[in-house]
Formats: C-alpha cells, structure tokens, sequence
C-alpha cells in the first residue's frame, strides 16, 4: 500500500494549524496530495426546529448568518491551509493542472460533516483528525472515516513529531483490528529506523502471536523487537501509551473500536482513552 491522498476535516479552528503541520510532513514524506476539507452545514436542515411560529424574515436572517458563518469558516480553513503549505514548501494543485506530488488542494462541500467525511473517505489512503476533532464534537466524523468508510485514521495531538521515518510502536492484541492497522501502517513502518511490538497481558500471555507478527514484518524487511508486558490491573491504553512515551516512538499503531462504539462511549476503553489521552501521533484502523 502507497500513501497518495491524505484527507484532512478541517473546521477553520486554531487547532488547524498543528494538525495540518502534521499531515503535511506525512504528504512531503510520501510525496502525497493532501485535501483540506471543509464540510458545511446545510442551513435549511435545522427548517423544521424551528416551529411554526417563526416568522420568514427571521427564518431567512437565521439562513443567512449560517452561510456567512460558514463562509468565514472556510475562508479560515483555505488560509491555514494555503500558509501552512507555503511554510512547507508544498504548493497548492491548480484545478485542471498536473497532479504535483506532493500538493494541497481545497474542497468545500455542504452536508452533514460524519456524512461528507465518509463520503471522502473512501478514495482516500489516510485520514489525519487533530485533537479538537477527537471529543464529542468531532468523534462521529473520525468513527465514520475509520469505521463506515474502512479506511485508516491518523490522530495528531498538538505539537505533534513528524510521524514518518522514526521509531514505531505497535499495539498487538492479536485481533482483526490490530492486523488492519498494521496493514494500514506499512508505509511507515518500512521507513521506520525502529520498531517496537507491544504485547499486553497478564504474565500467561504467549509471545506467540508477537512472534507471528516479527515474522510477518520481517518478510516486508521490517525488522521488529517483541516486549512481552504485564497492564498489572491497569487499563491497556494507558500501557500503551507509557511505553510508547518511554521508547520515545513517533507513531502509535493499534486497531480501534474492538468493543463496540456504545461499550466504549458508556464504559470507557482503549480507543477512546488513547483518543482522549494521546502525546504522539496514533494511527488507527478497524
């Protein structure tokens, strides 16, 4: 698998910034194109809230400030994206040109943002969601590009290291989430300098699946080295996330959503705690 389109939901926040500094350094590592997405809410959808004595002028001022307000959003998010690229040294693809590699391009579309996201999603390699869009706000967006559209999400905290080329940790469970996130994370794990298997259990654990996976790399020419560790009772994403921190890894790769959505929003996790609690970048796949 090559990385060639990075898809990055973009809101026009401050947070846009940090987590455009991230995906760019994925597109110029991989020579990819990077699309900034910008989804606005259709206004007429919130038509039917509003009840029946709502006159028309206020329904059509209450219109027309949604599409200022979204205006104003998108003239953000095209103006972080055209200063970080330029920061970059990564030029913007001109509609109808040549497809440089790599480039940033903008789209606006209007829609429901899970819904745009997933629609996008799916011609996409990778999907790059920054901090702020990891919470309540922005997690349906990530759960639909991860989950509905079955492609690879790459969490970037703030100030985040460039994810590619370094040290890599992989959580291994063993389970069809964590080989779809190693899958997906080929690319990086290739130019990685180190690779770190990280099997969490209780001291009965076998090795013999983190062996598997050693071998599995080593015939991609990924040499790995499997610790074997002991949660000792406590919760796995917080392991995870201390040994990642300890053997100064760039990237976190681990599976996401092995228990169903509504088990980890009612009861908590590993993918929602490293969501919540992530220092590195994290690539995720369901």
């Amino acid at each position: 698998m090559s990385v060639r389109k990075i898809l990055v939901p973009l809101a026009g926040r401050p947070a846009d910034e940090e987590v455009l500094a991230t995906a760019l350094s994925v597109a110029k590592a991989f020579e990819a194109q990077l699309v900034a997405l910008f989804a606005r809410a259709d206004p007429t959808e919130a038509l039917p809230y509003l009840g029946d004595g709502v006159s028309g002028q206020v329904i059509e001022d209450l219109m027309q400030a949604a599409r200022e307000g979204a205006n104003e959003a998108a003239a953000r998010v095209k103006a972080s994206l055209t200063k970080a690229a330029a920061a970059a040294g990564i030029p913007m693809a001109e509609k109808g040109g040549e497809a440089a590699m790599p480039s940033v391009r903008f789209v606006d579309v209007t829609g429901r943002r899970d819904e745009v996201v997933a629609k996008h999603s799916r011609l996409s390699d990778l999907i790059v969601f920054g901090e702020s869009t990891t919470g309540v706000a922005g997690g349906t967006a990530l759960e639909a590009a991860m989950m509905t559209a079955d492609r690879p999400v790459l969490i970037a905290p703030k100030k985040a290291m460039a994810p590619a080329g370094g040290s890599v940790c992989i959580g291994w469970d063993d389970s069809p989430e964590a080989s779809s996130a190693v899958h997906a994370a080929m690319p990086f794990l290739e130019r990685a300098k180190k690779v770190t298997i990280l099997c969490i259990g209780g001291k009965e654990l076998d090795p013999g699946p983190g062996s598997t996976l050693a071998d599995f790399l080593a015939l991609h020419g990924v040499v790995a080295d499997v610790h074997i560790l002991d949660a000792a009772g406590r919760a796995v994403g917080e392991v995870l996330l201390e040994q990642a921190e300890k053997s100064k890894a760039d990237l976190l790769v681990m599976g996401g959503y092995g228990q169903s959505r509504l088990v980890e929003f009612l009861f908590g996790g590993t993918t929602q705690h490293i969501r919540s609690h992530a220092t590195i970048p994290v690539l995720m796949a369901h």
